[in-house]
């Protein structure tokens, strides 16, 4: 925990100088430089969790900041209930839907919620699970569209943001809906893993079960990462099945970063920068009693630390690009910092940096 408050510290004068009060002290808003705009959504949310995170470590004003960033989340969502991405989007038109904005915020408006009490961090959280439900697949009802202009194939991270959001609103609501789908997702996304590659989930599978593209550290991390807190809920069957079925994933992900992200092991291009794919950490983080998984999340948060100091903010600069002026960014420096920046506060919402000091006594 110490590394964890050393880097926030450090986060927190870049996060406090993009925000905006936009003339209204009840809702602040988040500035990405490089979008020229506000930030989406989901980068919103894991802002707000930050602050979360730095009042927890080092009190403050940092709940009333999360407070106010929540309420913009609930503004500016969409009145179905999802989040605008807007990466990648050609000029005039507007954002794109995605399942990767609503399960990245579940967990921040989650923190939100419980620590500051901020009702409109659950009603967005709570909107966006009924979004899902009306994304369930027409193919598969284990799987839910990851964007409403890709139902030809089914997106197996995509699946599992969904179950973790349900999860979340099932935690909010008790609503027992949430549950149930949540539980008929971790299962179908079960089924499918090791189909085509031992230790693997695809990216992307076809509706008949073949690869749509291949194998992806960053995503299956996120599998990992994303299901973990969900699991707890389910049934006790589920639970062990999906304990052998982390563990053997978890065990690929490690023998894959030993030889460096290519073609068999990272299809996607945009992920290849596995530094700045903070889910890889907190899934490994998942795993506190594994050496090597220990190994890499205290070695990445003392580089990250160590970079911070040195650099500054352009540690999180993204490092793979796909230039085009007609084009907003992929991605952004803000994006891949709040990302991390939430990722920390998951850390200790799902208490493995506490369950690894208490397995080594410390």
């Amino acid at each position: 925990m110490e590394r964890v408050a050393s880097v926030a510290a450090k986060l927190k004068p870049y996060f406090d100088s993009r925000l905006r009060k936009d003339g209204d002290n009840d809702i602040w808003s988040m500035y990405d430089d490089e979008l020229g705009d506000a930030a989406s959504c989901c980068t919103t949310a894991a802002a707000a969790s930050f602050y979360v995170l730095d009042a927890e470590l080092h009190g403050g004003d940092g709940l009333e900041k999360a407070a106010r960033l929540a309420r913009d989340v609930r503004r500016r969502q969409l009145p179905e209930g999802a989040f605008g991405q807007p990466y990648y989007v050609k000029k005039g038109e507007t954002g794109t839907v995605d399942i990767a904005e609503i399960g990245a915020s579940a967990t921040s408006l989650y923190r939100v919620y419980r620590a500051a009490g901020e009702e409109a961090a659950k009603d967005s959280l709570l909107r966006s699970a009924d979004y899902l439900l009306t994304q369930v697949a027409a193919e598969n009802p284990g799987a839910v569209y990851k964007n409403p202009n890709a139902k030809s194939h089914d997106v197996l991270n995509g699946d599992i943001y969904a179950a973790h959001t349900l999860g979340r609103a099932y935690e909010l609501s008790g609503d027992d809906q949430y549950l149930r789908k949540a539980e008929e997702i971790v299962v179908h996304v079960m089924s499918r893993f090791g189909k085509h590659s031992p230790g693997w989930w695809p990216y992307t599978e076809n509706w008949d079960g073949t690869v749509h593209m291949g194998n992806s550290v960053a995503y299956q991390a996120t599998i990992i990462a994303f299901a973990h807190s969900v699991i707890p809920l389910l049934s006790p069957s589920v639970r062990r099945s999906w304990a052998a079925v982390a563990s053997e994933a978890v065990d690929t992900i490690i023998e894959a970063l030993k030889q460096g992200p290519n073609d068999d092991n990272e299809a996607p291009w945009w992920c290849r920068d596995w530094d700045n794919v903070p889910e890889i950490m907190l899934a490994l983080a998942c795993f506190p009693e594994r050496e090597e998984a220990r190994a890499y999340v205290e070695r990445r948060l003392r580089t990250v630390d160590e970079q911070l100091e040195r650099q500054g903010i352009s540690v999180f600069e993204p490092k793979v690009k796909h230039d085009d002026p007609e084009r907003s960014p992929v991605t952004t420096t803000y994006r891949k910092a709040a990302t991390f920046a939430a990722i920390l506060g998951h850390l200790t919402v799902e208490d493995v940096l506490k369950q690894d000091g208490e397995k080594r006594g410390r």
